[in-house]
């Protein structure tokens, strides 16, 4: 097939008609017309069904689109990485991003990433949601452990252990001689509901019986539950050490399970850009200089 062609058919359902494909793409609309119906003489089959106001796709045309715009984003990205071996990075880099990371490290990393690739157009979106990247035009996604996906590959931009931390109006509870049982619980980001939390505390384990009674999606409001008063929960430990040093928060000990992992994925399909594998080591980079300062 030839790919002006599927290039041009692709065109025309992003902008909606063949004026529009014709003005975004600077090429006179009789071209766009005849290479269309080339290639639907080539697939014997319509791919439009042409009305008074524009267009419909036919079946066979939706499931050409489908199958080929991919494939077709797949050699454009090829293209222009090939063209960065010898120049800066540039195009468009679209990242979905979960609210529960940290934003000062991702903001410290977004103006670094724009102060060495100017001709790259950064767009981080902020969405609790599990976005889909190839439907919705995402170059990658970023991720705090992520379920396995065989369409989607990636890298573990950083780990950091969790703290088991409470509010500080259980400290004479949690300082008694007998075990504490029944201690408020939020759970962060899920529906999990520990019934027990282990941690190490000065290389003894310690045991807590907790009772999950409240749900919170962001570690930061978590936080600021805690020092107002409620609960205890798992939390990073770059987010919480300036707190249990002030004794705004009482540390309970450090547990590895489960621990918090960020990772970028993106489409195994997709060929890794530059401007793509210049974020991930911006971002690995930015990461691990954030939790040495921490500690």
């Amino acid at each position: 097939m030839n790919m002006d062609a599927l290039q041009d058919f692709i065109s025309v359902i992003t902008h909606g008609s063949f004026s529009a494909a014709s003005r975004a793409t600077v090429t006179p609309k009789a071209s766009i017309s005849r290479r269309i119906r080339q290639l639907e003489d080539e697939l014997q089959t319509r791919l439009f069904e042409r009305t008074n106001t524009g267009f419909a796709l036919t079946s066979e045309g939706a499931m050409l689109f489908e199958r080929v715009k991919p494939l077709v984003n797949e050699l454009s990205d090829i293209k222009t990485d090939m063209m960065e071996q010898t120049a800066s990075p540039s195009g468009k880099l679209r990242v979905s991003v979960p609210p529960v990371i940290a934003f000062d490290t991702l903001g410290k990393a977004a103006a670094r990433y724009r102060e060495l690739y100017p001709l790259v157009e950064l767009e981080l979106v902020a969405d609790s949601r599990l976005v889909d990247p190839i439907r919705e035009g995402f170059d990658a996604v970023l991720r705090v452990n992520p379920k396995v996906d065989e369409e989607m590959i990636g890298v573990k931009i950083f780990r950091e252990t969790l703290v088991f931390v409470a509010s500080p109006q259980y400290r004479e509870r949690l300082a008694a001689a007998e075990p504490v049982t029944g201690l408020p619980f939020i759970s962060i980001g899920t529906h999990w509901q520990p019934t027990q939390v282990s941690t190490v505390w000065q290389g003894e384990p310690r045991e807590f019986n907790v009772n999950t009674e409240l749900y919170i999606s962001s570690p930061f409001i978590t936080r600021s539950t805690l020092i107002s008063g409620f609960g205890s929960a798992l939390l990073p430990e770059a987010l919480v050490a300036d707190d249990i040093k002030a004794n705004r928060l009482i540390s309970l000990g450090m547990t590895e399970d489960p621990e918090l992992a960020l990772w970028c994925l993106y489409p195994s399909r997709r060929y890794v850009t530059g401007r793509l594998r210049a974020f991930i080591d911006l971002l690995t980079k930015t990461f691990a200089q954030s939790k040495s300062l921490d500690r």
